[in-house]
């Protein structure tokens, strides 16, 4: 089961993390951007099973692919700018990885204008 993998993974390696910063510090960080790394991989084929469910629910519904593509654009660029984010934390560079945030916000905003323009549009065709 992929859950526990993912767990008993984590579990190793935030325990193999703690004793190498103790012992080596710059070990500890190498291991923890290593084992982030390795559990992004684990995380891609689980990430490739979700789109295509999502892709055959929103065929069944009749939703339009471009709204579709724009809503997986806004999902990825939120759990890459938090992936980015937390692996800054990880390294102690909290300054960054609210910029980092930040900048991630800016962009969905950027990917969520053409929706919002849309209901916009709809909205003033609605009006009298």
């Amino acid at each position: 089961m992929d859950v526990m993998r993912v767990a008993g993974f984590s579990v190793a390696s935030a325990a193999t993390v703690l004793l190498l910063r103790r012992m080596r510090p710059e070990l500890g960080l190498v291991a923890a951007l290593a084992s982030g790394l390795f559990l992004l991989g684990m995380a891609l084929p689980m990430i490739g099973e979700m789109i295509a469910s999502i892709n055959a629910m929103a065929e069944a519904g009749g939703v339009k692919s471009a709204y579709l593509t724009q809503l997986m654009k806004v999902a990825g660029v939120s759990l890459l700018m938090d992936f980015a984010a937390q692996t800054c934390r990880d390294a102690g560079e909290d300054g960054l990885a609210q910029k980092t945030e930040l900048a991630g916000r800016v962009m969905l905003m950027l990917l969520a204008l053409p929706a919002m323009q849309a209901l916009l549009t709809q909205i003033l065709a609605l009006s009298p």
